[in-house]
Order: structure tokens, then C-alpha cells, then sequence
């Protein structure tokens, strides 16, 4: 505490700063159909609505498919029970489908590293609210990227027969393939 200044009694207050206050920034894009990349995917349980959900981040990329315009996250719910899960009527499943390429060989193992290192050709649309931001209201395609999601950590099962390919196989050679060896969408933005 300071003194009091002359001719007034009790303490003065001291200036303090105040607490910053934090809140997340989400880009906003005029409305439309983009080509992205899934840089990110991630499933967690949101106190907020007491459930189970799925991110995903999506990089909008210019029409070269080489500059980032903005960052847009897409989400999926996947239940409000003990263990996330997706039922074959849910968006997630039917995602999760589309982006691998075939159904699941295993009923239980539907990673969201299916969708990472995709690209995709998304709907944006915008939120409502007193600070609207734009999400990806509606996977139209998914066009570049593996298409197979390793089922081990050494294998992964093909077309049902049991036959197995290495996971650098299935990933890389397919990815520089589709993207003609360029270094391309992996590095923008980063």
C-alpha cells in the first residue's frame, strides 16, 4: 500500500493490471466449396456437452492447392456414453468409411488417423451467434491421400484376403503418388 496523499485520509488503491482474458480464434471465409487438407484429428470428451467428439482441422488451400487460406474445424459427435462410439447411422462411421476407402475389418479399432493427410473437398459454411466463424458444414470428397488405415502396427489388411502390405507402402508411395512427387500440400502453412 501507498501513502495517502495530504489532505486525505485512508489508503489508496494501487493500480493493478488487469487479467488477460482469453478466447479461441476460429477464421472466417466467405461461404462455399474448398479444397483442403486434414492436418489434424482427434477425438475427445467435451465437458461442454458431456459427450464424446471427433476434430478435425482442416487447412482451406488456395485453387493451386498451395497457399493456406484459413483454418476450419469440422466436428463429429460420437456418442455421451462411458467410450466414444460410432454407429453405422453416424456421421462418423460414414466418414470414417468414405475416407478409408472400404467398411472396417475390425469392428472396434475406427482411428481418426484415417483422415489425416487428406485432401478433401469441403462445403464451408458459417455459424450463428455474435461472433459467427466458418466450419465445414459437409465432406463432398475425399480425393488425395492413403487410403487404408493400418489395422497394426506392422500390417494392413487388404481386400479382405489376408494379405498384407507395410504401412510405408500404403502411405507414401501412394501420397507422392497422387500429388505427382511434389512436396506440395505437406508443406504449406506449416
Amino acid at each position: 500500500m501507498t501513502r495517502a496523499p495530504q489532505g486525505q485520509l485512508g489508503p489508496v488503491l494501487v493500480p493493478q493490471s488487469e487479467p488477460a482474458i482469453q478466447w479461441r480464434h476460429y477464421d472466417r471465409i466467405a461461404p462455399g466449396v474448398y479444397p483442403t487438407y486434414c492436418r489434424w484429428a482427434k477425438h475427445y470428451r467435451d465437458p461442454g456437452f458431456k459427450r464424446w467428439t471427433c476434430l478435425l482441422l482442416f487447412d482451406v488451400l488456395s485453387d493451386d492447392l498451395m497457399r493456406v487460406l484459413a483454418r476450419v474445424p469440422f466436428w463429429m459427435n460420437l456418442g455421451a456414453g462411458k467410450k466414444p462410439h460410432a454407429g453405422r447411422r453416424k456421421k462418423y462411421f460414414k466418414e470414417w468409411v468414405r475416407a478409408n476407402g472400404e467398411p472396417p475389418a475390425r469392428h472396434d479399432r475406427l482411428s481418426p488417423k484415417v483422415f489425416t493427410g487428406r485432401i478433401a473437398r469441403v462445403e464451408i459454411g458459417d455459424t450463428k451467434g455474435e461472433a459467427p466463424y466458418s466450419v465445414v458444414r459437409k465432406i463432398i470428397s475425399w480425393e488425395i491421400g492413403p487410403r487404408r488405415v493400418t489395422q497394426s502396427a506392422s500390417h494392413t489388411v487388404k481386400e479382405g484376403k489376408g494379405e498384407t502390405e507395410s504401412k510405408d507402402q500404403v502411405g507414401g508411395d501412394q501420397w507422392q503418388k497422387n500429388l505427382g512427387g511434389s512436396q506440395g500440400v505437406r508443406g504449406a502453412g506449416n
